[in-house]
């Protein structure tokens, strides 16, 4: 059904009621239900205000572009009214998902770009004058002149925009990338991935994680606005070769309700207003139909793929062939309170995230991949059991290593205490000797109470500081953590940022979808 036969079905009664809508001051409260990529939050002074003048409120559910598009044409009830991603290119590759755009309407945009340190780029001898070409770059990073941090592609749209454009150029067709040009591009990805130092599964958290810990890497690839507003001094150059922009479409899916449209419509007329958008310009550093950057870095549109199997086979290369294999050691808790409720069928459950049956389309891409090796090291208030995988390459072999890791994971039981410290101290143990340029390191904690034995906070900040003196690297390996339950969430915090790791709260989201956010940060 669409929106004129919605409006029609409402009747004029569903109108009237909405008459007034945009010029609403006090009147009732309407939600706009949105599912939308969490580079929108900053968004929130103006949506504030745009509650206030028109009585709509977009109520949000945060998801990567490539899962939220996953969740939207998987075919469940819809949940949403609308969604505000980065982009809709990858959800109207999908038959399904062109169906589900009603209207679309783009609000603000940026290009996604190069952020590199003033004494890198000048270097290399690049500047917004004569800025590189995607070749440049990857030659640069070959020589070891060169390392950057990146988004998961698989989690992200600014890493997942990043490999569709270096790939697009670097195939140097000048037209759109196609499966054929994969298999001859991929070399020149390995290459590109090589110089990946930084990690992360957002655009924001990469951002500040640079910012924390500039020696992390020379250069970053991300939104222009969100280095923009870093601060740092950064030299913000587009490929001479070409960039994407992403347009931030905010879109009115075809299983919205009239009352739905019809905030939509309130929004989008207030969002679009000459002052509001110079506003949304001020305040996020995008460009609008007010204003744009003057010295915003500037490179012709790349075309982006425009079949499925293109993308979905760039993204198998990357994460299987050319990006840095992975190395995670993740410390369960299976201590007795976990025996509360559906605690270990939810822990369950949410491994399989990692461990479950590959699929076609993006959520495949969470599971382990070849080349990379985990650790589940199963802990209380002592290691109560660990399995190490290398996954391997081979069909035959890949299920036979998740046969093995499930296998242990459904003989976890709970019992025993709780110590915290003393298993992550084991796993960044475990994990640094092996840590080095050619993998991405990382430890992952999941626990669902506090700290009841063994070393404390205070115990673990005097080990951890002696270490990394003793082994530099291990400044290089995060500690995440999931809080689940009655853990402790300012105690887990201050571990994440001592370790230059991020907490992830399982409370209102599913536990499954904290793991899944998780896997673009490893």
């Amino acid at each position: 059904m669409n929106r004129a036969q919605r409006i029609i079905a409402a009747g004029a009664a569903a109108l009237l009621a909405f008459g007034g809508l945009a010029a609403c001051t006090g009147g009732p409260e309407h939600t706009l239900r949105v599912l939308a990529g969490s580079e929108v939050e900053d968004m929130a002074p103006i949506l504030d205000d745009l509650e206030k003048a028109t009585g709509v409120r977009l109520e949000f559910e945060y998801m990567g572009t490539l899962d939220g598009t996953e969740a939207l044409v998987g075919g469940a009830d819809p949940a949403w009214d609308a969604t505000w991603f980065p982009s809709n290119r990858y959800l109207s590759l999908f038959p399904e998902g062109q169906e589900l755009i009603d209207e679309a309407t783009s609000i603000m945009r940026s290009p996604v770009v190069l952020g590199i340190k003033p004494e890198a780029s000048a270097a290399l001898g690049w500047s917004s004058d004569a800025p590189p070409s995607w070749q440049d770059v990857v030659s640069a990073i070959e020589a070891d002149e060169l390392s950057y941090g990146m988004t998961s592609p698989v989690a992200s749209n600014s890493g997942f925009t990043t490999l569709v454009q270096a790939a697009t150029a670097l195939a140097g067709t000048g037209t759109v990338l196609t499966e054929d040009d994969i298999d001859a591009v991929t070399p020149l990805l390995e290459g590109f991935a090589s110089g990946q130092s930084l990690v992360s599964g957002s655009s924001g958290w990469l951002a500040e994680r640079f910012a924390e810990d500039p020696g992390a890497a020379d250069a970053v690839f991300n939104y222009e606005s969100v280095l923009t507003g870093l601060e740092l001094g950064l030299d913000i150059l587009a490929p001479s070769d070409g960039s994407i922009t992403s347009d931030y479409p905010l879109t009115l899916l075809t299983t919205a309700e009239a009352e739905a449209a019809e905030a939509y419509d309130a929004a989008v007329d207030y969002l679009m207003d000459d002052v509001v958008q110079k506003r949304i310009s001020d305040l996020t550093h995008r460009r609008t139909n007010a204003t744009a950057p003057a010295d915003a870095a500037t490179s012709f549109e790349l075309p982006f793929p425009a079949q499925l199997q293109t993308v979905q086979q760039l993204l198998r290369t990357w994460v299987s062939t050319a990006r840095k294999p992975a190395q995670m050691v993740f410390a369960i808790d299976t201590s007795g309170s976990m025996s509360q409720g559906e605690r270990m069928d939810d822990l369950h459950e949410a491994l399989r995230v990692l461990s479950g049956e590959p699929a076609t389309d993006s959520g495949g891409f969470l599971t382990l991949q070849p080349r990379e090796r985990i650790t589940y090291l199963e802990f209380a208030d002592v290691t109560k059991s660990q399995i190490t995988a290398d996954i391997p390459v081979d069909p035959s072999g890949y299920a036979a290593a998740m046969d093995e890791i499930n296998d242990r994971v459904d003989r976890y039981h709970p019992g025993g205490g709780t110590a915290i410290y003393d298993a992550v101290e084991t796993a960044l143990r475990q994990t640094v000797p092996e840590a080095g340029d050619d993998s991405i390191s990382s430890v992952v904690l999941f626990s669902d109470g506090a700290n009841g034995s063994g070393a404390d906070l205070d115990d673990f900040t005097a080990w951890y500081e002696d270490f990394v003196e003793a082994s530099p690297e291990a400044a290089r390996v995060p500690v995440h953590a999931i809080v689940f339950a009655e853990a402790d969430a300012e105690e887990m915090r201050a571990l994440t940022e001592l370790t230059g790791g991020r907490t992830f709260i399982a409370a209102e989201a599913s536990l499954a979808s904290v793991f899944r956010e998780i896997r673009g940060y490893l």
